[in-house]
């Protein structure tokens, strides 16, 4: 028996890109003359569905008679699924893959899941017994109708023998990491992608997500907005690679993310989750369909991450250019992102090694700032001091913008601490209450600062200028005997920052 409504009654063909369809009517799934493809529709609509849909003949036309399937074939012998026999689709559907505009019947993102051969090996009223030999999907399966009253024609699904192959073990999780190279570059023998200031994170998806952090831990109770991560994913199952952010005015702002990293009560993630949501950008693919990809070629696993992944506000897929590096690093500049990634084409992915074939490439910014002090050092520094205490200037004086603890060489050590020692003084240069400076990350106190005179300038490197007016990520480049200390004006660190 069919069902009463047809493709056609459903949808204006004004408005939707779906195929028009070339026959009336539908056919009796039990009668109908069979065909030889089968289709799979992965459908995003108001809740995730699967569409089986079956060459079958409706005179001497092809057509696609279909079962929604709310959670898919069944993956587990002898396990049944809910099966709803809908309206026969055109035979040219079975290669259509796109947006439903919002409005339309069955609004959504449609991909297809897996298409290939199928063979009828039992076939009467409310019974079918068919082999399907697709990508994805590879078995016998019976469907057999449990109702067929008030508009309604249901079925279960069932999988009587499963014919895929046995899976690949899955690879070790732990990601691929790049060297820091100075200068971006431009070769055709690279890809290049943004890079991302986040949390580093493998995604492992089947029927749930886990996201497991660089060091192996698993923190996936902290991003419950990424828990059904895989049903955005056109897959069995897969292992991705990608960063966890916060966006900030259209950007990621790991100051933002900060608020979500380290929580551990559940009701701290509920409310973090509503004023702080995250995305997962995601750029590579190490395991798919039960099959690694380790050894695939870098531009291969891009190409399959395309198709895999169903955007939306939880997960896109990051960008990348091919050979002109140097342009894409202006572009990251130019929009504050951290800097890019170049990727060699050919290489494989190596869980846990950091190879020179992948390169990152960080967008720095530098300031001239005046330094104002001083923490003490600890373990091989202890002789010498632990970070500069540094600021620019202000309407209300010197601004305290953090403390300067990397980029030193052990000369450069050597030569500052007699130029600290000959400026000391007793009360702090920087304006405003300092008995509690903070170095800005993870609001970190300093201990036992040493103050000094406001004389000498420092030239230093960073990543960002935080809304709590702390340098992210500092780096000691030099002294600037060239420059006074009332040339370094806050303004100008803020222009240089793009925060002007």
């Amino acid at each position: 028996m069919a069902p009463d409504k047809t493709y056609e009654d459903k949808r204006s063909f004004e408005a939707t890109p779906e195929p028009v369809p070339a026959v009336d009517g539908n056919v009796d799934p039990g009668t109908a003359r069979p065909g030889a493809g089968f289709v799979i529709h992965q459908h995003h609509a108001r809740r995730l569905h699967f569409d089986l849909r079956l060459e079958m003949m409706n005179g001497d036309t092809p057509v696609l008679v279909s079962w929604a399937v709310p959670k898919n074939l069944p993956t587990t012998k002898g396990k049944v699924h809910l099966a709803v026999h809908v309206e026969d689709h055109p035979f040219e559907y079975g290669s259509f893959s796109g947006t439903i505009p919002a409005g339309q019947y069955g609004a959504g993102e449609v991909r297809i899941f897996d298409r290939g051969d199928y063979e009828v090996l039992e076939q009467e009223n409310g019974k079918l017994s068919i082999r399907l030999t697709g990508a994805r999907v590879r078995g016998v399966y019976h469907l057999n109708r449990t109702r067929h009253e008030d508009g309604k024609d249901d079925w279960i699904v069932l999988l009587a023998k499963d014919e895929r192959p046995a899976p690949d073990d899955p690879p070790p999780l732990s990601p691929m990491l790049a060297t820091l190279e100075t200068e971006a570059f431009d070769d055709d023998r690279w890809l290049f992608e943004p890079k991302w200031d986040g949390v580093r994170a493998l995604a492992y998806c089947a029927e749930e997500t886990m996201l497991v952090s660089r060091s192996g831990r698993n923190m996936t109770a902290g991003y419950p907005e990424l828990s059904r991560l895989h049903e955005q994913l056109v897959a069995r199952d897969a292992i991705l690679d990608g960063e966890i952010v916060a966006m900030e005015n259209g950007r990621p702002s790991f100051e933002r993310l900060q608020g979500r990293m380290n929580l551990q009560n559940a009701g701290d993630i509920d409310k973090a989750v509503k004023s702080i949501p995250v995305i997962l950008i995601v750029f590579d693919v190490i395991y798919l369909d039960g099959r690694s990809l380790l050894d695939a070629p870098v531009e291969e696993r891009k190409e399959l991450l395309a198709e895999l992944v169903v955007a939306s506000k939880i997960v896109e897929v990051s960008p990348h250019v091919s050979a002109e590096g140097r342009a894409l690093a202006e572009a990251s500049r130019a929009q504050n992102l951290e800097g890019i990634v170049a990727k060699k084409l050919g290489s494989p992915y190596r869980p846990g090694k950091r190879t020179r074939e992948w390169l990152k490439i960080k967008t720095v910014f530098e300031a001239d700032v005046v330094i104002g002090g001083w923490s003490p050092g600890e373990g091989g520094r202890s002789d010498t001091f632990g970070a500069l205490l540094v600021g620019a200037y202000a309407d209300e004086g010197l601004r305290f913008l953090g403390a300067v603890g990397t980029g030193f060489s052990d000369r450069a050590l050597r030569d500052l601490v007699p130029e600290l020692r000959d400026h000391r003084q007793t009360d702090s240069p920087f304006a405003g209450d300092t008995r509690q400076l903070s170095t800005g990350r993870f609001g970190k106190t300093i201990k036992g600062p040493q103050w000094i005179r406001p004389e000498l300038v420092a030239r230093v490197e960073f990543r960002e200028l935080t809304s709590g007016d702390r340098l992210r990520a500092p780096s000691f480049k030099g002294l600037r005997n060239d420059k006074g200390p009332g040339e370094c004006s806050y303004a100008d660190v803020a222009a240089v920052a793009g925060r002007a």
